[in-house]
């Protein structure tokens, strides 16, 4: 049961949040059970993988290390929301504008980016390999049985994505919150481009550990 160490991570990510908050003069009590949800929601996606997950050798662990800072860090910047606010109005007159935050046109949202957005490099490609570390852990750790499977996990992965943060839109624009999430067709095809990246990274990664084995099995036979 050693595997489940790697819980320590999301414990170090969030627990620091909740002992800052903890020890605030005004001890701001929403924000601490902000963060002990998104800790709980976390931990117990964490734990299902982990389930599945075998930890045989010392590259096994490293993997297993950074997928979890990864995971921690991919919840933050993608659904991580406000679920406890003071002061929000309720108001069903933003939601007309919700129309503006969803763009379901094959690739419009990347031309967008590429006229208007000075660093449009360095978004679409965050875009591109937001999802590979993902697929290559499912191939890894045998999360996924196939190659089509990692990559369908993936889609379904990053359509999952979208939906939330068009719920959150739904959500920032009822209560005003100011919290403006976007939903776009061109990041689902740009996050499962990088899970087939992913796919590729691992399919790489197994010639070069048998290109490794089949070389230390000659000098062992040589020697």
């Amino acid at each position: 049961m050693k595997k489940y160490i790697l819980l320590v991570f999301p414990l170090i990510f969030y627990g620091e949040s909740i002992w800052f908050y903890i020890r605030d003069v005004h001890f701001y009590l929403p924000l601490i059970l902000q963060a002990i949800l998104h800790l709980a929601i976390i931990s117990v996606c964490m734990i299902f993988l982990l389930k599945r997950t075998r930890l045989q050798n010392g590259f096994d662990w490293f993997i297993g290390i950074c997928f979890s800072v990864y995971f921690c860090i991919l919840y933050h910047n993608t659904v991580e929301f406000m679920f406890f606010l003071d002061n929000a109005h309720y108001s069903l007159e933003n939601l007309k504008y919700i129309v503006h935050s969803v763009n379901l046109i094959p690739i419009k949202g990347i031309i967008d980016v590429l006229r208007y957005n000075p660093s449009a490099l360095f978004q679409i490609t965050g875009n591109v390999i937001m999802l590979t570390p993902f697929a290559f852990a499912m191939l890894y750790f045998k999360w996924a049985k196939s190659i089509k499977q990692a990559i369908w996990y993936s889609f379904l992965c990053t359509i999952g994505i979208e939906l939330v943060q068009f719920l959150q839109s739904i959500l920032g624009s009822v209560f005003d919150l100011g919290i403006g999430r976007s939903s776009d067709i061109d990041d689902v095809i740009l996050n499962t481009i990088g899970a087939t990246v992913g796919v590729g990274c691992y399919l790489l990664w197994r010639k070069i550990e048998k290109l490794f084995s089949q070389t230390r099995k000659k000098i062992s036979v040589t020697i």
